[in-house]
């Protein structure tokens, strides 16, 4: 009895000693800190899923306040496993048609096992739009309504979208498709870690760029939820005019496809004050889409030319040759060229794009023939040594700096350097051996318009922060050449432009010009006479130039001469978006137009 009663007290004590010690446990793991992060860690993921929701981007506009790249809501489509499981081929079928995915894949989804105290939710869509919502929103409501009804079987009353659920985020959505998407660039929003590409969402990705918030969602359907406060960034305004770039793009489009050229190119610039009105490329494409861009666009043929692809102009570049001719005092403008057909360089014969020797010319005549003997001659005059001096006086030996990603130029060489030869000066003064990109071009064109004065060219008129606006005023950078002999050419070149591209001239307005056909060079073949760069260059009115316009069309298979492809591209162009650089036309010339016009045979 003795033994019991010791053994019995003895088996108690030890029953009480094991339960202290799961007690004493059971504190212990209710107060460690480790512990308890462990355990609120399970239970959000048991009940919570994280996903990644960017903040707005910065808007584009363009000079009016028009949305050019935007942001919209797009929303993540979840099902829950919980709820799916077996229900998979009706969730399949409602699904597929309105989210344009195939049945089985989101059957495959549907079914995957659930495993309880695991997140239970997985995405089977992103950036599903606002109407695919709604529709399944309507099949939802439609379901539970079936529901009430008495007609209906135990099994079809289990059949329903209850394990669908949505989340919104932010996306980067440009409204005008195409428009203006050489300048805009983008942003990859499937693919956000790719970064911006391009134009203005590339060089200003670190003001417009959206932050990436990751944010813990409840599985449960029945707990509502918010996005969180998402700050907006910085937007830009840009100093293009919407309508006068689509009028651009809609000429450089109609001009590439009826010459069959490779791509086009327009820029028109405000010469007084460097705003970039239009930058209008062809091929385009839909920034909405913009995969496309890596089969679209190649090395010889750039996502936006007009600042990427340097390429040699031809004749284009007399207009700086005969510049620098005139403000060096190499030559007058009344003096006379007596073109034989040819100039001789150590041996070398540099000839007329024709072959033909046009006899004693004056300046303009040798502009209006546009002769390369001429301008070989004016160059020899000018010294190789002043001559490059001004090229780099027209900022042509290097990039122009205007507010768009991945500019690129070409350097020249000049004098000093390896590959530079006493027959280079007289190429380089008719556009050939030297590279510049359409932005070079205008540019340095700009500052003859604008009595010498070179002004920086810029494409964003203002950029809109949060607590203040940053405004981009006009800047000169540079006078290469005086205000009377910037006059000067503009006039030598306005008369001239009568005689070499009449098909560029615009009713009702003296403008000066020139054209240009740059012969290009193919490996292993040279200069070859069936490509070539056509090229035109105008700025008016003469009198007090407020615009310069640029056009250029690469390799065009229809007509290979920049007089009768650019030149008439160029009047076109003017005569459509006149009305909306808001510059009066000169009525007594038009009026002589129109008489001139109407006295000529048929």
């Amino acid at each position: 009895m003795i033994n019991f009663r010791k053994n019995f007290l003895i088996c108690i004590g030890a029953v009480a000693a094991v339960v202290f010690v799961i007690v004493f446990h059971m504190l212990s793991l209710q107060t460690n800190a480790a512990v308890l992060t462990l355990t609120d860690k399970i239970r959000q993921e048991t009940e919570y899923t994280t996903l990644s929701v960017n903040t707005e981007r910065g808007n584009i506009y363009d000079r009016s306040g028009y949305l050019l790249a935007g942001n919209t809501i797009a929303y993540t489509v979840l099902l829950d496993l919980n709820l799916s499981n077996g229900n998979g081929e009706f969730i399949a079928e409602y699904l597929a048609p309105i989210l344009g995915i195939d049945e089985e894949t989101i059957r495959k989804f549907a079914e995957i096992p659930y495993v309880e105290k695991r997140a239970v939710s997985v995405p089977i869509k992103n950036f599903a739009s606002r109407q695919q919502i709604d529709q399944i929103d309507q099949r939802k409501a439609f379901l539970a309504e079936r529901k009430t009804t008495s007609l209906r079987t135990k099994s079809e009353i289990q059949k329903n979208l209850n394990a669908v659920s949505y989340i919104p985020n932010v996306y980067r959505y440009y409204p005008n498709g195409s428009l203006a998407s050489n300048i805009i660039g983008f942003f990859p929003f499937l693919n956000p870690s790719a970064g911006a590409a391009y134009g203005i969402e590339s060089y200003f990705d670190d003001i417009l760029s959206a932050e990436t918030i990751h944010k813990k969602f409840a599985l449960d359907p029945n707990i509502p939820e918010v996005l969180p406060y998402l700050p907006a960034n910085a937007s830009i305004h840009l100093t293009i005019d919407r309508k006068i770039q689509s009028i651009a793009e809609a000429q450089i489009e109609a001009a590439v496809t009826h010459q069959r050229a490779k791509s086009g190119t327009i820029i028109i610039m405000d010469p007084e004050t460097g705003e970039i009105q239009a930058m209008a490329t062809f091929p385009r494409i839909n920034l909405n889409n913009y995969s496309e861009s890596s089969t679209v666009f190649t090395r010889d043929n750039r996502f936006n030319p007009a600042v990427m692809q340097p390429y040699e102009v031809g004749s284009v570049f007399k207009v700086f040759t005969l510049s620098i001719g005139l403000d060096s005092g190499a030559i007058k403008p009344n003096d006379v060229y007596n073109d034989i057909g040819t100039f001789d360089v150590d041996g070398q014969t540099i000839y007329n794009w024709n072959r033909i020797a046009s006899g004693p010319q004056s300046i303009t005549g040798c502009m209006a023939h546009s002769l390369n003997t001429c301008m070989s001659w004016i160059a020899t005059e000018v010294g190789k040594t002043r001559f490059y001096e001004y090229l780099r006086a027209f900022h042509l030996d290097r990039p122009t700096g205007i507010e768009l990603a991945n500019e690129e130029y070409y350097p020249y060489v000049e004098p000093g350097d390896i590959g530079w030869t006493n027959l280079s000066l007289p190429n380089h003064s008719f556009g050939q051996g030297l590279m510049t990109t359409p932005i070079q071009m205008v540019k340095a064109i700009g500052a003859i318009a604008n009595d010498g004065v070179m002004m920086q060219p810029h494409i964003v008129k203002a950029i809109e922060y949060e607590d203040h606006t940053e405004v981009f005023d006009p800047k000169a950078v540079g006078q290469p050449i005086s205000a009377e002999t910037a006059r000067l050419v503009t006039e030598i070149l306005t008369n001239s432009l009568e005689g070499e591209a009449e098909k560029a001239m615009v009713p009702g307005m003296h403008i000066a010009g020139k054209t240009g056909t740059g012969e290009i060079a193919i490996e292993g073949l040279g200069y070859v006479t069936d490509k070539t760069n056509a090229s035109f260059v105008g700025w008016g009115p003469s009198e007090d130039p407020k615009f310069v316009a640029y056009t250029w069309l690469q390799e065009p298979t229809g007509n290979i001469w920049g007089s009768e492809v650019a030149a008439p591209l160029f009047a076109d162009l003017m005569n459509e978006v006149m009305p909306y650089l808001r510059i009066p036309y000169d009525r007594q010339y038009a009026n002589d137009f129109a008489f001139y016009a109407w006295t000529q045979p048929y």
